[in-house]
């Protein structure tokens, strides 16, 4: 192998190993982030036209690909309008309140810390607004399919009432059941439905394309979103008061950190050995 082959393999490694730290550190960073999900660092030996005869590699390359599609610990919260999903599936979200009249594309995500905004839109962490589907006085959605039927939820809204029914009273408290349902209770004690919050769900969830903030777009590559009511088909149930962490394990990311900071610096030792073959080359040439 040449020195210029040396070079090239020190370079790969020392980009390898930084595309690796840069995935350690991120993961770190959000260690304490609703909904986040870890990125893991795949390497791959590289080889060159000529590198399968001469029986030496061409050095690495390294790809971050985010595991989506790994649950993260539920934990117990006090706020009644926090939801996690316990299984599979994503909340459907939209970067504004008018998410339901046509501002798509829609995104999904698992951080369910929603809570009250001035208006009484439902808005996680990240400031998504959380998106269902209105109910009428049957506590049904009616017509209301896929992603066209889906609005911003908003517990202020004023509830769907059976003809018998006198005026509510003003809005006393707010749940979510484990079926997704969002019910307000009022001054006259009486419960309504409010919104049905379904769960998005994906043939492959790693398929998604990372947005911003714990959210994901869809993509070819994770299938067609399809809308089902949570515990149905593959569907996890919803968890109220409560949010899913991330799935960061701080152990295990400074074990890596470790072992990469060390595989950087030895192919860094590489880069530096050629280096000196190549001057002492040089100066014995002159």
């Amino acid at each position: 192998m040449s020195l210029t082959g040396l070079f090239a393999i020190g370079v790969s490694g020392v980009t390898a190993y930084t595309t690796s730290l840069e995935a350690v550190s991120n993961n770190i960073a959000n260690s304490q982030t609703v909904g986040f999900k870890r990125a893991r660092t795949d390497f791959a030996d590289l080889v060159t036209a000529s590198s399968p005869q001469s029986g030496a590699g061409a050095g690495v390359g390294a790809v971050n690909r985010q595991l989506i599609a790994e649950q993260g610990a539920v934990t117990r919260t006090e706020t009644k309008t926090n939801a996690a999903i316990s299984g599979g599936g994503f909340f459907v979200v939209s970067d504004t309140a008018a998410g339901g009249e046509g501002v798509a594309p829609y995104l999904f995500t698992r951080a369910g810390d929603f809570a009250p905004d001035t208006a009484g839109n439902l808005v996680n962490g990240a400031d998504y607004y959380l998106q269902g589907y209105r109910l009428g006085a049957d506590g049904e959605a009616g017509a209301a399919q896929g992603l066209s039927g889906l609005e911003t939820v908003n517990i202020n809204r004023a509830p769907a009432l059976p003809d018998s029914a006198g005026d509510p009273g003003a809005l006393a408290g707010v749940k979510l059941t484990a079926d997704g349902r969002l019910v307000a209770s009022y001054a006259n004690g009486e419960s309504y439905a409010l919104y049905r919050i379904p769960v998005a769900l994906f043939t492959n969830d790693n398929g998604l394309v990372e947005a911003s903030a714990t959210a994901f777009l869809n993509a070819s590559a994770a299938g067609t979103v399809v809308l089902v009511n949570p515990g149905e088909s593959r569907s996890g149930t919803l968890e109220s008061e409560a949010v899913e962490l991330s799935t960061v394990d701080i152990g295990r990311e400074f074990s890596t950190l470790i072992e990469t900071q060390r595989a950087y610096s030895s192919n860094a030792k590489i880069i530096s050995v050629a280096d000196e073959l190549w001057r002492r080359l040089v100066e014995t040439a002159a």
